[in-house]
């Protein structure tokens, strides 16, 4: 089953996040709350999809972007930003945006694409 990292700093979206991803099936998650846990985590796991808010409680999140890019893990760049995050780290362009809020829906299809690629059809509804 794949492993997908949340980074998320306030519980209330990162619960709501990890409500979202049990409902469709998903049942293996990481969840950290700052860009150090995570550079920490990573250095010995490697998660099959991430989903990362660019701002932390720590800064941003930039090194985390980086290796998840060089990793060629893919990412979802779940922000309630208006401006740009890549020019806060031109990494972040490699990830997929999706802006808060998102609907469980659209967080849901996000997820799936980054996990199972674009290409793919889902059975349900399309």
């Amino acid at each position: 089953m794949p492993t997908i990292l949340i980074l998320e700093d306030e519980p209330f979206i990162a619960l709501d996040i990890e409500t979202v991803l049990e409902g469709c099936g998903q049942r293996c998650f990481v969840t950290l709350s700052t860009g150090s846990d995570a550079v920490s985590w990573l250095k010995e796991n490697s998660p099959s999809a991430a989903i990362v808010d660019p701002r932390l409680s720590d800064g941003v999140c930039t090194a985390v972007a980086r290796h998840l890019v060089y990793c060629d893990i893919p990412f979802i760049v779940y922000s309630g930003e208006t401006e740009s995050v890549s020019e806060l780290e031109p990494a972040f362009a490699e990830g997929h945006l999706l802006m808060k809020p998102a609907s469980p829906e659209q967080l849901v299809e996000a997820v799936e694409t980054a996990l199972y690629g674009s290409d793919r059809l889902r059975k349900s509804g399309a």
